[in-house]
């Protein structure tokens, strides 16, 4: 589905098929709504969990990652926040992840900050001078699993004539996560957990 698409809730309600709009991509309707956060997925795995009669479950889910997380928080809570960039693709102009998108909570619950949390998108693009201005200290590469992409997308940055001078790049600081990491699901959470583990290892 998508905005302005031919294929809507609405359209398929027609033919008795209901739907379910993740919360995070309700932002690309009402560009009003706070910055992306973990209750998002936290709301969606309690609506699934109402919706298939697996209630305890979702909750006990639900439970435990906010264990993990605030275990996270508890450790990073001294340290502050290190600037981190998302950098899904493109060499013109770098597609990238807003304060809209999950992204954007998962940096802040692993204790950094995102640099393009001023972007008011989920994800977009922006400019390459926006990103060195802000001189990165760490940055997510977005591993689609294709051989040599996460390599392709290094090398670009290490010959990059702005890039090259920024921490991260510098300091070869760099995360891969793959696509259903970084969008809502399960798999947010231990990647979640890794990115801590990368921002900060000295504390884990």
């Amino acid at each position: 589905m998508r905005v302005g698409g031919n294929v809507t809730p609405q359209r398929l309600a027609e033919y008795n098929i209901p739907t379910l709009l993740l919360s995070e991509s309700c932002a690309h309707m009402d560009k009003t709504l706070p910055a992306a956060d973990l209750n998002l997925l936290y709301q969606d795995i309690e609506k699934l969990g109402a919706i298939f009669d697996k209630r305890e479950k979702s909750a006990a889910l639900v439970k435990n990652w906010q264990a993990r997380i605030a275990a996270i928080s508890d450790k990073v809570a001294t340290k502050k926040p290190l600037n981190v960039f998302l950098y899904d693709s493109g060499e013109d102009k770098p597609f990238t992840s807003g304060r809209f998108a999950m992204p954007d909570a998962m940096m802040r619950a692993a204790g950094g900050r995102n640099i393009m949390d001023n972007l008011n998108a989920s994800w977009a693009t922006t400019s390459w001078e926006n990103v060195a201005i802000s001189n990165p200290d760490f940055i997510i590469l977005l591993d689609y699993g294709n051989a040599g992409g996460v390599d392709k997308l290094k090398n670009f940055l290490a010959k990059h004539p702005l890039m090259q001078y920024t921490n991260a790049v510098k300091n070869q600081r760099y995360l891969a996560l793959q696509y259903a990491e970084l969008t809502p699901g399960p798999a947010n959470i231990p990647a979640i957990e890794r990115l801590a583990n990368a921002l900060y290892p000295e504390l884990f």
